[in-house]
């Protein structure tokens, strides 16, 4: 059944309203798949902070025009689904690769991930990217461990006169007379 003029701008309108949250999405094809292959993406995508929709690719690529994400011709073709993360794109990606091994219908095609176009074969690269906050917490150990190793070298020296001025105070202690000396 042919889709008709307002429904294509229903479906355009639900692409572009969800690719405004999107921080990355995987394409994915699924061709053969029954609704309970879909509803199990679907579980576990959501545990991801994702989602999965089925799209007709010729809309699909004018949202993403709209949006400012490349349009990876190659991805949209066939029967195409995309798995969109809201949240973290390594984290959800995790999650369609640990689906694909339970379910050989579910055939990745690639993702995108800011302006930058993955193929299929680089996903398992970028399910192993850190989360935001441990990439953040992971930049901020390494500005702070020069920080550190400065403030150690400086203290140093300090520690060394200290030790030297103790030692001779208490040697004068020991020896009233040495330290008039």
């Amino acid at each position: 059944m042919a889709t008709t003029k307002a429904e294509k701008g229903d479906i355009l309108k639900s692409y572009l309203e969800l690719l405004s949250r999107a921080q990355g999405l995987v394409f994915t094809e699924y061709r053969g798949m029954s609704m309970k292959n879909l509803n199990a993406i679907r579980a576990a995508l959501r545990a991801a902070k994702g989602s999965y929709t089925i799209t007709k690719n010729t809309l699909f690529k004018l949202a993403l025009q709209e949006t400012g994400f490349p349009v990876p011709e190659e991805l949209l073709q066939g029967p195409t689904a995309v798995a969109v993360a809201f949240d973290n794109v390594g984290t959800l990606t995790k999650a369609v690769l640990a689906r694909q091994k339970d379910d050989a219908l579910l055939v990745l095609k690639g993702a995108i991930m800011g302006q930058t176009v993955f193929t299929a074969d680089q996903l398992e690269s970028l399910s192993t990217l850190p989360t935001l906050d441990e990439a953040r917490s992971s930049f901020i150990g390494t500005l702070q461990q020069p920080a550190s190793l400065l403030v150690g070298l400086l203290s140093q020296p300090g520690q060394g006169l200290a030790g030297v001025l103790k030692a001779y105070t208490d040697k004068a202690g020991e020896n009233p007379g040495e330290a008039a000396a």
